[in-house]
């Protein structure tokens, strides 16, 4: 007799129930800086799926444990998509009740060893989570100090104080770790306006194509194109060009003779130098093995050439990932070649997959293609990634039928064709991310393959890693509108760079060999100045605080000497005393001169900034002597007319009969 069959259910045990919920919930508790947004959405979805008994039944347990023991599952983007579909997709239908009884699964009589096989499978992946916000807060950091020097003059010179008297002076720029190479091409147009410079090394156009028959140059663009060389150069990028040709026949004529060769050499290096470019990269996509020596011949010509014209010339070829037909002499390049591109921007085979897979694929992973290359005893510094900034549109073969590519889209299109909510799933070992499209019924029609920051880390990693010679980055413009891919850049590449040039003094001493005369006139200039701008004089400039202030010392000295011999001339003689009246006038003018002497030595001071001289411009009071002199002269002369018409009338007072 069949199992009778009800409403799916949870596992009768409600505490184990209980318990997988709890520690999926606590696992799931974001750090400050998650989204809240984010935050609430993942918690949802757990507390809808796994709290609600009616949805979720003990074969959804196993059935989510058997996804979670593939590799590509193994991602927290992909566990989310998986909890979400538990309740539609992946469900099992019961058993109609006329069927034959079916021997349960020893591990479906297990439910806590399936809740707890399940939860040993989430934690690590939740764990992801975490691990990637703690990266991403360091990223940050390290982002927040590179924007800092943004927009810094190159030449810029700054001084570190090393104590009192010594600095040292430097320059503080961005450089990049390895050869960030840019391709821009043509059709790209004004997007150069959105580029971030700074995380270039070299900035490479595309847009010229060789005549084989003529060995001329071609041009397909037109000249408002040539304004992205020009600003890339005005922000201190090298300026390389890019001749491409993927004509088999077009490369076969230029292969075949000498002459057209020479032609080619000669008109480029007249373009390297009206374009003040340092190099070209050659991208020829149908060289075979035939053309093996040729091709070979005609890059040493060419580096040969162009050297002659200028030795600082430079000569790229972009190789394959995988080299079947062995059409490249790595070994014979060499001498003349400054970096092979590995290029792993073309689709191939016919499995749905990434255009440049970290490791999986023995032909097209980057791991599987450096290893190759390197085996032909090439330094690895010499091999550049030249990586997609779009992905391959694959459509699924039907009943067991091989995938077929169908073409490539940018990564501005893939952001553009799905909405921000839109998960993508992550395979693990080709590091890559991919999207896969649905029809009415849930069967996959196509798969998105791409690259995003998340992706693309691993892979510059795998660069710095590995002492590769750089990335290239094919090509620029294609995430116009989105940062996210040059955050990430920068972030890996791109590091402050302090040149340390010269020790100095920074209070060099007065020059002994100055006269008398020399150091009057020195003071004297620098009073001149104060007049103007105060702000303008550093303190090295003068010493005349000490000459004031011994001024003022000795002027207080003699005003507290006749304001002393003034009363006891008052209490000895009286009113009457005849030297009353002069000893006043002299005491007043001795105090008038005291205040002034002091004004100015406080004024001079290098050891009181806040009052008056620094050169700290935060802490320097531009206020002109000459201001500071009419204030004390006014004052001057209002205790001069006090003293005419109100002190001498009362003196004077008792000497009227």
């Amino acid at each position: 007799m069949p199992d009778k069959v009800s409403k799916p259910e949870m596992p009768k045990d409600t505490a184990v129930k209980a318990k997988l919920i709890k520690k999926i919930l606590n696992a799931f508790k974001f750090t400050k800086n998650a989204r809240a947004r984010e935050q609430e959405r993942v918690i949802s979805i757990i507390n809808q799926i796994l709290a609600d008994s009616l949805v979720v039944t003990a074969h959804d347990i196993q059935l989510l444990n058997e996804q979670l023991s593939k590799t590509e599952n193994q991602h927290f983007d992909s566990l989310v998509v998986l909890i979400g579909t538990m309740g539609s997709c992946c469900r099992v239908p019961p058993p109609p009740k006329d069927t034959v009884p079916v021997k349960k699964d020893t591990a479906a009589a297990s439910p806590e060893n399936d809740l707890n096989s399940l939860v040993n499978k989430m934690l690590p992946i939740l764990q992801q989570k975490t691990d990637l916000a703690d990266a991403e807060k360091v990223k940050q950091e390290q982002l927040k100090t590179i924007r800092a020097i943004y927009g810094r003059p190159g030449d810029k010179i700054d001084t570190l104080h090393l104590n009192d008297s010594t600095g040292i002076r430097y320059t503080l720029n961005l450089t990049q770790k390895v050869n960030v190479m840019g391709i821009h091409p043509y059709w790209m147009e004004d997007k150069y306006l959105n580029y971030n410079f700074s995380a270039l090394t070299t900035f490479s156009f595309l847009g010229y194509t060789v005549d084989g028959i003529t060995g001329r140059l071609k041009a397909s663009f037109n000249t408002d194109s040539l304004k992205a060389m020009e600003a890339a150069s005005a922000a201190g990028c090298s300026i390389q060009l890019i001749i491409s040709d993927k004509s088999a026949s077009n490369t076969s004529a230029l292969l075949q003779h000498e002459d057209v060769q020479l032609i080619f050499a000669d008109t480029l290096a007249g373009l390297l130098e009206q374009k003040h470019a340092r190099g070209v990269t050659i991208y020829f996509q149908q060289v075979n093995k035939k053309q093996r020596q040729a091709f070979t011949d005609f890059i040493q010509l060419l580096y040969s050439h162009l050297h002659s014209f200028n030795a600082g010339y430079t000569v790229n070829v972009v190789v394959p990932a995988f080299d079947k037909e062995l059409a490249y002499d790595l070994q014979a390049l060499n001498a003349s070649v400054t970096f092979f591109l590995i290029d792993l921007t073309r689709a191939s085979g016919n499995i749905a997959g990434a255009l440049a897979p970290l490791k999986g694929s023995p032909a097209q992973a980057i791991d599987a293609s450096v290893s190759r290359y390197l085996q032909r005893d090439i330094p690895p510094a010499k091999f550049v990634l030249l990586l997609p900034y779009y992905g391959a549109v694959w459509k699924k073969g039907a009943n067991g039928k091989p995938d077929g590519f169908s073409n490539y889209i940018s990564y501005h299109d893939i952001k553009k064709r799905y909405p921000s909510d839109t998960i993508a799933m992550y395979d693990e070992i080709s590091e890559s991310a991919f999207i896969e499209e649905k029809n009415d019924v849930g069967d996959v029609t196509s798969e998105i393959w791409f690259d995003d920051a998340s992706t693309l880390g691993p892979k510059y990693d795998y660069v710095l890693n590995n002492n590769l010679g750089g990335v290239a980055l094919w090509t620029l413009g294609a995430d116009d509108g989105y940062a996210d891919l040059w955050d990430e850049l920068s972030a890996k590449f791109v590091v402050p760079d302090t040149v340390f040039l010269d020790t100095i003094r920074l209070t060099p001493p007065l020059p002994v060999h100055l006269t008398f005369w020399q150091k009057i006139k020195r003071e004297l200039n620098a009073y001149r100045r104060m007049f103007r701008d105060p702000c303008s004089v550093k303190t090295t400039d003068y010493v005349g605080e000490t000459y004031f202030m011994y001024a003022a010392i000795l002027l207080f000295g003699l005003v507290v000497t006749l304001t002393v011999f003034y009363i006891g001339g008052i209490r000895d003689n009286g009113d009457g005393w005849e030297l009353k009246k002069k000893v006043l006038i002299l005491l007043i003018v001795l105090v008038n001169l005291f205040i002034i002497a002091a004004a100015m030595a406080i004024f001079l001071s290098k050891k009181l900034p806040w009052l008056g001289i620094s050169d700290n411009p935060a802490q320097c009071h531009s206020v002109p002597l000459n201001t500071l002199l009419i204030i004390l002269a006014i004052g001057f002369a209002v205790g001069i007319v006090a003293t005419r018409f109100l002190l001498l009338p009362l003196l004077q007072r008792d000497e009227v009969p």
